[in-house]
C-alpha cells in the first residue's frame, strides 16, 4: 500500500490548531505563500469558495443586491477622516507610500475594507430621496497586516464580500442589518453549521458602527469563530463623506447606511466544525467532489470490466452530482480510499469484480464512515436520499456538540484554565471586557438575539458585580 495519508495528520485531542494546519495541508486546501502571513489557495480550497460564494450570490442576487467593483487603493486621507474607523484598523492597514519611481504626496491605503473608499463615490450618486434605497455588493480581495495568521481564518490577504448599502430611515437601514444577518445564518444552514446570532458589545463591535450583529461559529476546539457581521453605521459616515439626500420634504436629509460581509473565513469555519482526525468530512453542497469512483481490481482480465462498469457509473451520475472516478493506476484502493477521506468526499463507491459481475455498488459514507451495498438501479434514488441524509447529520452533529459546550459561569474565578464558551450575565462594562481579555483572553462574542428582552439570570455582573443587563455568550476566538 502506498502512503497512509491519515499519518501525517495530528490527533485534534493532541493539538488541535496543529491538526487544522495538517488538514489544509493533505486535504490540499491551501498552503504558506513567499510573502509572510498570506497564503496560496490551491484548486480544491477555490472550489469550496466557490461554491459558497455561488449560494449567497444567489441569495444576494435574489434580495435585489447588485454587485460593483472599486479600486484596491484608498487614499489615506479617506480613512483619517472617519476617527473610529481609522483607529480601529490602524495597526492592520498596509499603507503604499511610493509608487512610479518617487515618493506619493497622497499615501494610498491597500483596502482593509471599502467604507472610506466608496462613500465619497455615493455622495456623487445620490442626489434624491428617488435614488434611494442604493444597495450594491462586491467581491473583492482585502488587506488587513495580521501579527498571527492562519489559513482562511485570519490571513493578511483575503476574499470576502462586502456589501454597502444607504437608505432614507433609520428603521428601514436597521430591518436589513437584521435581514442580512439572516441571509448569513442561511448560508451557514447550507453548510450544515448552526450559529450563535446575535449583537456585538461595543468594545467588539465594527470600528465606526453604531450596532454590529454577528454569527458566530463554534470550532471543535471550544473557540469561536465569526462566520459573518452586518453593521448599522447610522450617520456616521454619511456625514463625513457627505452622504445625503434631498427628501420629499424638500429638506436636505443623512443617508442612514450599512454594510455587512462575509469572508473565506467561512471555509475555515467548515474545517473546524466538520472535519476529524481523518481529516474533511464535507457537506454535499459545498464538496468539489460529491461522489468518487473507486475502481477496484487484481488483473488486467478483471480490469476492462470493473473499468467499463464505471465507466458507464459515472456517466449516469455526471449530470446531476460533481462525480469523479479514480483511475490513478500507480496507487492502490487503499491509498485511493486514504486519499479522498482526506478530502471529505461525502460518498465513495467502491465497484471490484463482484459489483460489476452483480450489478451492485459498495457505498462508503464519509459523515460516519459506514458502508452499504445496494442493487445499481436503486443507487439513484439512494444517493438523493443520502446527500440529505449526509447534510442533516453533520449540521445535528455540529449542533449538539455546539449546544453540549456552552457552560453557565455566575463568577469569572469559575473560568479557571478551562477552554470553551460560556454564558454569564454582564453589565456590557468595556472596562470589565478589557479585564477579562488581560486576564483570560476572553472577549463577549455575542448577545443573543431575543436576549435583548429577558431578564439576566444573575442580576449582578459576574466581573464587577455591579448590576447586570442580559446574558452574554463568551469565548476565546480566533
Amino acid at each position: 500500500m502506498g502512503k497512509n495519508e491519515k499519518k501525517t495528520i495530528t490527533k485534534q485531542a493532541v493539538d488541535f490548531p496543529a491538526w487544522y494546519q495538517d488538514v489544509v495541508r493533505e486535504a490540499e486546501l491551501a498552503e504558506a505563500s513567499e510573502v509572510r502571513g498570506c497564503g496560496v489557495v490551491r484548486p480544491y480550497g477555490l472550489k469550496i469558495w466557490e461554491l459558497i460564494k455561488a449560494e449567497l450570490s444567489r441569495q444576494l442576487e435574489a434580495d435585489g443586491v447588485e454587485n460593483v467593483y472599486f479600486p484596491i487603493f484608498v487614499p489615506l486621507e479617506n480613512l483619517e477622516a472617519e476617527k473610529d474607523h481609522v483607529e480601529g484598523f490602524s495597526p492592520e492597514l498596509a499603507v503604499v507610500t511610493h509608487a512610479g519611481g518617487e515618493e506619493l504626496v497622497n499615501k494610498l491605503a491597500i483596502r482593509p475594507t471599502s467604507e472610506a473608499a466608496m462613500y465619497k463615490t455615493y455622495a456623487k450618486w445620490i442626489q434624491s430621496y428617488k435614488d434611494l434605497p442604493l444597495r450594491l455588493n462586491q467581491w473583492a480581495n482585502v488587506v488587513r497586516w495580521e501579527k498571527r495568521p492562519r489559513a482562511f481564518l485570519r490571513w493578511s490577504e483575503f476574499l470576502w464580500q462586502e456589501g454597502h448599502t444607504v437608505f432614507a430611515t433609520e428603521e428601514e437601514a436597521r430591518e436589513e442589518v437584521k435581514k442580512m444577518l439572516d441571509i448569513y445564518q442561511s448560508l451557514y444552514n447550507f453548510l450544515a453549521i448552526p450559529t450563535f446570532a446575535g449583537r456585538k458589545s461595543e468594545s467588539e463591535k465594527f470600528a465606526g458602527a453604531v450596532m454590529t450583529l454577528t454569527a458566530e461559529v463554534m470550532a471543535k476546539d471550544g473557540k469561536a469563530i465569526q462566520g459573518a457581521t452586518s453593521h448599522y453605521l447610522g450617520t456616521n459616515f454619511a456625514e463625513v463623506f457627505d452622504v445625503k439626500y434631498l427628501g420629499a420634504d424638500g429638506e436636505s436629509h443623512w443617508g442612514h447606511q450599512n454594510s455587512w460581509g462575509l469572508s473565506w473565513r467561512s471555509v475555515g469555519a467548515v474545517v473546524m466544525v466538520h472535519g476529524d482526525d481523518n481529516g474533511l468530512r464535507l457537506p454535499p453542497n459545498i464538496a468539489p467532489i460529491q461522489v468518487v469512483i473507486v475502481p477496484i481490481y487484481k488483473d488486467d482480465s478483471s480490469r476492462d470490466k470493473v473499468l467499463q462498469y464505471c465507466r458507464q457509473l459515472n456517466d449516469s451520475l455526471k449530470d446531476k452530482y460533481r462525480v469523479k472516478t479514480d483511475l490513478r493506476d500507480a496507487q492502490t484502493p487503499g491509498f485511493k480510499f486514504n486519499y479522498w477521506e482526506v478530502r471529505g468526499v461525502p460518498v465513495r463507491l467502491e465497484i471490484g469484480s463482484r459489483e460489476a459481475d452483480n450489478g451492485t455498488v459498495t457505498i462508503f459514507r464519509r459523515d460516519n464512515d459506514s458502508k452499504e451495498d445496494i442493487a445499481l438501479l436503486e443507487l439513484p434514488g439512494r444517493l438523493e436520499k443520502l446527500m440529505a441524509e449526509i447534510h442533516a447529520n453533520l449540521y445535528n452533529q455540529a449542533l449538539a456538540f455546539s449546544e453540549k459546550n456552552i457552560r453557565r459561569i455566575e463568577n469569572w474565578d469559575e473560568i479557571g484554565e478551562e477552554s470553551g464558551w460560556f454564558e454569564a450575565s454582564w453589565s456590557e462594562d468595556p472596562e470589565t471586557e478589557r479585564q477579562l481579555k488581560e486576564k483570560y483572553g476572553l472577549v463577549s462574542r455575542v448577545l443573543l438575539a431575543g436576549k435583548e428582552t429577558e431578564a439576566p439570570k444573575n442580576d449582578k455582573c459576574f466581573i464587577s458585580g455591579k448590576p447586570a443587563k442580559h446574558d452574554w455568550l463568551f469565548a476565546k476566538c480566533y
